[in-house]
C-alpha cells in the first residue's frame, strides 16, 4: 500500500484556492526520446505488404538521478513471433486459443540485403559527443518467466555509463514483419496496413519502489504500453499506389493521400518515378508513432473551430470557467484543429456521425481538461478483414470501426469514437504506466466518454437484430440457451440430445442454428418488447456490477487472474469510481479536481498515490449535509481494499395508535462493507419531503416517530442516485402504495414472449 503524508489544514485549504487560479499548460513535454525512423514497405510472397525494412536511430536523455550503462527496449511485435510468447502464453491460459494467420517478428539487421548478419545496435554518441568507430552492442533477448520463447524485451549494454542527465544516440537496422490483422496490429487485403508497435522503443528509465532502474516488461496479454515522450521523424517509403488521387480537400485545402501517421506531413509526399514514393512526418511531445494506409480510404479534411456552431455550448463555458476561477476565454478551447477522417467506402453514409463524434470530443475534452496541443487528428475506419485493428489509440491518430445496418440511436460510431479519442488526454497527454496501472487511462476514459455521450447525444436505444438492419426494441426475457449434454435442448429444436441407452452412447450435437429472422418471428418483437429501452451512458457503467470485482484496483494490471477483470478493473469500476466521487464532492469542486489533475500531469507518468494525494488536497472539506465525506477512507475502500458498496430500504412501518396518529418507523440497511455518506428521503402523505443523512457507519440506521399526524409513504436510499457503487438499486426504496401500471405492462408483454415462443416451437416441432 502506498502511503500518503497529510499536509495541516492551512495547506490543504490554500490548495484548493490555488486550484483556482489561473494555470498555464505545458508547452512541451520533457523530450527524453527523439527516434529518427526511415521505413520501406517491402517483403516477398506471403510477407509482402506487411515487411517494414528500416533504419532507426533513436537519442535518450537519462531523466533520472542515478547512471546506467544499459538500455531496455520494448519489441512488441515479436509477440506474433511465436506461440510461446508470453502474450500468447497467457492468452491461452486465459481461454483464448487464436493465433495470428501468419507470423510476425522483428530482428535487427535488414534481411532484404543482410539475412544472415548477426543482430546487433551501434553506439553514435555518448554525450553529445560522436564515435569516429561506432562501437556495435549486441543484442541481448530477455527471458521471461511465463513465455520460454519470448523476445519481447531487448537489453544493450554499453559499455559507457550514462550519466544524471547525459545522452546516448543508438542506431541499428531492423526489419518488422507485420501479422495479417490480429490484436489491432497489422495486414488486411487491398493494400490495407495498420502499423503499430513496430519499432524497436525505450523502456523507461525512472524511480520505483525506493530504486532507480529500467520499467521494461515484456508484452502481457492483458496489458498494453508505456513510454517517454520525446520527437519523432519518420519518413515512410511506400507503393506509389498510396499516392490516391492527390485532389484537395473541399474543406481545408490540403492535399488527400490515403496516409495517416500520428504527426504532421511536412511537405507534399516526393514521388521517385520507380513505382514509390516517400511521406515525411514529424510529432513532437509524443510517446509513440503509428501509421495506417489503405489505397481504397476515402479522405476527407475538416476544421474544428470551439467557437462555431454545433460546438459552442455559452452556459456550459460559464459554468466550468466560473468553477475554475477563470474567464471563458481561458477556459474554452481555442486553438483550430484539422479533423482527418480515413473511412472505407461502404462506410461513406457515417461520414457525418464520425466527424460529429470527434468535434464534440474535441470541445468537452479541450473545454474539462485543457486544449488538446496538436495540430492534427486522424480517426481511422479499418478494413472489413482487419476489424481485429479496430477500437485502439494512439497519439494524434485512432481507430474507430463501424458496421451497416446500425441503427441511428446505437450510437455508433459516435461511442468508440468518443472513447479513442479519450485516449489523447488520458494515455496520450497523460502517459501512466498502462502494465501496472491501465485504470489512470481506461478509467478516467470511460468516465469521460459517458459523459461526453450524455452532453451531446440522446440515450442509445436497445436494439434488436434482422437480417442484417437494427430494429428498436428490448427483450423482457431471453430464450434458454441450453449447452451441450443439457437433455433439455432437444426442446428447442436445435439441438439433438440424448442419454446413454446402454445399446447407443448419450449423443450431443448440435442440429441447427437460428437466424436472426427465425428469433424475430419466434417472439413477435413487435408485440412483446419494450419499444424504446434507454440507459444513460454514466448509468449505464452500473452493468459492470453483476461481474466478477475479484481483484482490487491496487492490484497490477498485468497480474489480473482473468480477461473479465481487466473489464472491469480498468474499465467499468473506476469510472463509477469517479463519477461517484464528483456526486458526493459536487460539479464546482470535482471540475477544479479534474481541470488540475490534467494540467499538472499533462506530459507526466502518475501513478495511483499521486491521484490519492491530489483528491486529498482538492476534496477537503467537502460533506454531504452536515456529514463530512472521509476521502482517505473512500479511497482505501475503493483502491486497496476492494469493499463492496450496498445500501438497502429495509422497513418502513405506520402502526396505528387509534386516536389519528401513528408511530411511524424507517430504516436502512448497509449491507455492503464500504462505508460512505448517503442521503435518505422520508416522503409524507401530504407531499413533504424530508431529506435526512448518514455517515453509513453502522450496519443499520433507524428513524422513528413516536407519534406522528400523518403517515409516511415512500422511503428511498440515495435519491439522487450519487452512489454508482451500490450493488443493487431495486432494494433502495419501499412504497407503502406500490404502483400496478408498470407491472402490468411488463406482465402482458412478458406472456405475449412466452406465448408467441411457445406456438413457435410448436409449430417447429
Amino acid at each position: 500500500m502506498e502511503e500518503i503524508t497529510r499536509g495541516p489544514a492551512w495547506l490543504l485549504g490554500w490548495l484548493v484556492f490555488a486550484s483556482q487560479l489561473p494555470a498555464q499548460l505545458p508547452e512541451q513535454s520533457p523530450r527524453v526520446v527523439d527516434y529518427s525512423i526511415q521505413v520501406r514497405l517491402g517483403g516477398v510472397e506471403a510477407e509482402a505488404g506487411r515487411t517494414l525494412i528500416c533504419r532507426q536511430e533513436v537519442t535518450w536523455k537519462n531523466p533520472a538521478a542515478a547512471s546506467t550503462s544499459e538500455l531496455f527496449w520494448h519489441v512488441y511485435n515479436n509477440a506474433w513471433a511465436t506461440r510461446d510468447s508470453v502474450w500468447l502464453t497467457e492468452s491461452r491460459e486465459l481461454g483464448n486459443e487464436s493465433l495470428p494467420r501468419a507470423w510476425g517478428r522483428t530482428v535487427f539487421r535488414d534481411e532484404e540485403t543482410d539475412p544472415e548478419r548477426e543482430e546487433y545496435v551501434e553506439l553514435l554518441e555518448l554525450n553529445g559527443v560522436p564515435f569516429e568507430e561506432p562501437p556495435l552492442c549486441a543484442v541481448e533477448w530477455i527471458a521471461q518467466e511465463g513465455g520460454k520463447a519470448d523476445k519481447t524485451v531487448m537489453r544493450t549494454a554499453l559499455g559507457y555509463p550514462v550519466p544524471p542527465g547525459g545522452s546516448v544516440k543508438i542506431g541499428f537496422d531492423f526489419t518488422a514483419v507485420l501479422p495479417p490483422a490480429f490484436r489491432r496490429s497489422g495486414a488486411g487485403g487491398e493494400g490495407y496496413l495498420h502499423a503499430v508497435q513496430w519499432f524497436p522503443k525505450l523502456g523507461v528509465f525512472e524511480e520505483r519502489d525506493g530504486e532507480i532502474g529500467w520499467n521494461c516488461l515484456p508484452y502481457h496479454y492483458l496489458t498494453e504500453f508505456y513510454a517517454d515522450y520525446g520527437s519523432y521523424q519518420v519518413d515512410l517509403t511506400l507503393p506509389d499506389i498510396y499516392l490516391g488521387s492527390g485532389e484537395p480537400c473541399g474543406h481545408c485545402g490540403q492535399l488527400l493521400h490515403p496516409v495517416g501517421a500520428s504527426g504532421s506531413l511536412l511537405a507534399p509526399p516526393e514521388n521517385h518515378g520507380d513505382g514509390t514514393a516517400t511521406w515525411r512526418f514529424r510529432a513532437e511531445d509524443v510517446h509513440d508513432f503509428a501509421w495506417t494506409v489503405d489505397p481504397t480510404f476515402l479522405v476527407e479534411h475538416r476544421v474544428f473551430r470551439a467557437e462555431e456552431a454545433p460546438w459552442t455550448r455559452p452556459a456550459e463555458e460559464a459554468k466550468v470557467a466560473a468553477a475554475l476561477g477563470r474567464s471563458v476565454e481561458d477556459t474554452r478551447p481555442s486553438k483550430e484543429v484539422e479533423m482527418i477522417l480515413l473511412l472505407q467506402p461502404e462506410h461513406e453514409e457515417y461520414r457525418d456521425e464520425y466527424f460529429d463524434a470527434l468535434g464534440n470530443s474535441l470541445y468537452w475534452f479541450g473545454l474539462w481538461y485543457g486544449e488538446y496541443p496538436y495540430p492534427t487528428i486522424t480517426c481511422v475506419d479499418p478494413a472489413n478483414d482487419a476489424r481485429r485493428t479496430g477500437g485502439m489509440e494512439y497519439p494524434r491518430l485512432f481507430t474507430g470501426g463501424v458496421r451497416k445496418g446500425n441503427h441511428p440511436r446505437t450510437l455508433s460510431p459516435e461511442g468508440i469514437t468518443v472513447h479513442e479519442f479519450g485516449h489523447q488526454f488520458w494515455y496520450g497527454l497523460v502517459g501512466n504506466d498502462e502494465f501496472h496501472h491501465a485504470w489512470i487511462d481506461e478509467g478516467f476514459t470511460t468516465y469521460s466518454t459517458a459523459r461526453v455521450m450524455e452532453a451531446s447525444w440522446e440515450p442509445a436505444l436497445s436494439t434488436t437484430s434482422v437480417l442484417g438492419s437494427q430494429y428498436a426494441g428490448r427483450s423482457i426475457l431471453s430464450v434458454p440457451d441450453f449447452g451441450e449434454g443439457d437433455l433439455r435442448g432437444f426442446l428447442t429444436g436445435r439441438r439433438w440430445e440424448s442419454p446413454d441407452l446402454g445399446f447407443i452412447g448419450p449423443l450431443s450435437f448440435e442440429v441447427r442454428r437460428a437466424t436472426s429472422l427465425e428469433r424475430w418471428f419466434s417472439v413477435l418483437p413487435p408485440a412483446s418488447y419494450l419499444p424504446a429501452v434507454t440507459r444513460g451512458s454514466v448509468e449505464g457503467l452500473r452493468g459492470a456490477l453483476s461481474s466478477d470485482w475479484g481483484q482490487a484496483l491496487a492490484v497490477p494490471t498485468w497480474r489480473l487472474f482473468e480477461d473479465q477483470l481487466r473489464r472491469v478493473n480498468a474499465y467499468s469500476k473506476p469510472a463509477m469510481m469517479l463519477e461517484t466521487m464528483a456526486r458526493l464532492m459536487g460539479e464546482e469542486r470535482w471540475t477544479r479536481l479534474m481541470r488540475t489533475w490534467h494540467e499538472n500531469w499533462r506530459f507526466g507518468h502518475p501513478r495511483p498515490s499521486d491521484f490519492h494525494a491530489h483528491v486529498l488536497n482538492h476534496a477537503a472539506g467537502s460533506a454531504l449535509g452536515d456529514v463530512e465525506i472521509d476521502w482517505d477512507s473512500f479511497w482505501s475502500q475503493a483502491f486497496h481494499r476492494n469493499e463492496t458498496m450496498d445500501f438497502a430500504a429495509h422497513r418502513l412501518l405506520n402502526q396505528s395508535l387509534g386516536d389519528e396518529s401513528w408511530r411511524v418507523r424507517a430504516e436502512v440497511r448497509r449491507r455492503g462493507s464500504f462505508t460512505v455518506p448517503l442521503e435518505i428521503e422520508i416522503e409524507w402523505e401530504d407531499g413533504e419531503i424530508q431529506v435526512e443523512n448518514w455517515d453509513g457507519r453502522d450496519t443499520v440506521w433507524i428513524f422513528e416517530e413516536s407519534s406522528s399526524p400523518r403517515k409516511a409513504v415512500r422511503l428511498t436510499v440515495d435519491p439522487s442516485g450519487r452512489l454508482l457503487f451500490d450493488k443493487s438499486r431495486i432494494d433502495n426504496t419501499i412504497l407503502i402504495q406500490p404502483r400496478d401500471d408498470r407491472a402490468q405492462n411488463l406482465g402482458i408483454r412478458a406472456f405475449i414472449w412466452a406465448q408467441s415462443l411457445l406456438h413457435f416451437a410448436g409449430g417447429m416441432g
